[in-house]
């Protein structure tokens, strides 16, 4: 589970890391706040999934359920991403920029973590209920 969670996050911080030059002077305690909400949230994405891990076929309803039960971490989220990505756009054409970039992140983000998620109960389950690593 953890090593899955790791393998999310570092994705994620590899996308935000890629996208940072074009993101303007993002500062260590913007991209720092990203990652520890980004963390939180699938913290609790995966908390949630675990409480509900009984049929792989609802492996994606569960997955979504997940996400809305964890709303408020992904609007947190959401939030520090926002900030992280408009830090130092200026003109309306860097801004505008930043808000595509943060936009895909995000949605990038969203769908590894489901499909972790959904690829985690699916092995739990062929496992016999047993964790997965």
């Amino acid at each position: 589970m953890k090593k899955r969670c790791q393998l999310c996050l570092v994705a994620a911080t590899a996308v935000a890391a890629a996208c940072a030059p074009f993101a303007g002077n993002e500062s260590a305690g913007y991209a720092a706040r990203m990652e520890s909400r980004g963390e939180h949230y699938v913290a609790c994405m995966t908390k949630q999934a675990d409480t509900n891990v009984k049929n792989p076929a609802a492996a994606e309803d569960v997955a979504i359920a997940a996400h809305a039960r964890c709303y408020p971490a992904w609007d947190a989220y959401r939030a520090a991403t926002n900030a992280s990505f408009l830090q130092g756009a200026s003109t309306g054409a860097e801004v505008q920029l930043a808000r595509d970039k943060a936009d895909a992140h995000l949605r990038q983000f969203e769908l590894e973590t489901r499909r972790m998620i959904v690829d985690r109960m699916v092995e739990r389950n062929l496992r016999g209920g047993k964790s997965a690593p």
